[in-house]
């Protein structure tokens, strides 16, 4: 068993809801596991829906944005990233690296295709793309950082459920969403 300080643990909690509400709000498919007592920290689990739009990617870099946006406004700092390649900022900068490569989202290029093996190097040698890149990260973390502000309610209450619990699957995770979506507010655009 992880033996984690009280403060770590509603951190990771306030982080993990914060995805899961920024999920639900956007509607971007099924949330199967939430847990804040992984070896590797908390994380949302769940299958994506919808067509690969780039409003539907967008979302997803508001939602991998969310758990920082609601470390800053709701616990008052923002933590470290773990540095890997899977955590939130490494896999919000890849998708929108991606989008801006080899999506056909770009604004300049869109048709060209521009597949990379090193995207830091590309990202550090290549400043217009890592302005792009940048960009559109810039724009998700100011609305994941709006929805956290509206969506606090929900957060909190799903962080308090994530404290007591530490996991949430199946029914009792279905049962536990339904509550959440109750509270979450809905917001123009």
């Amino acid at each position: 068993m992880l033996l984690r300080s009280p403060q770590l643990q509603f951190r990771m909690a306030v982080h993990e809801a914060a995805h899961a509400v920024a999920r639900l709000h956007l509607d971007l498919g099924t949330i199967v596991k939430i847990t804040i007592e992984a070896p590797e920290g908390g994380y949302v689990a769940g299958t994506m829906s919808g067509e690969q739009t780039e409003a539907m990617l967008t979302g997803v870099l508001i939602a991998a944005l969310a758990g920082r946006a609601a470390e800053e406004v709701i616990v008052g700092s923002v933590a470290a990233g773990s540095g890997s390649e899977s955590c939130d900022l490494a896999a919000a900068t890849a998708l929108a690296f991606d989008m801006e490569t080899v999506m056909g989202f770009s604004r300049k290029w869109p048709l060209l295709y521009r597949k990379v093996e090193d995207r830091a190097s590309m990202l550090a040698t290549d400043h217009e793309l890592a302005t792009r890149v940048n960009a559109r990260l810039e724009s998700a973390y100011a609305v994941a950082r709006k929805m956290v502000v509206n969506q606090e309610i929900a957060i909190d209450f799903l962080g308090e459920i994530l404290l007591e619990r530490k996991t949430l699957v199946g029914d009792e995770l279905d049962a536990v969403l339904q509550q959440v979506k109750q509270r979450i507010v809905a917001t123009p655009g």
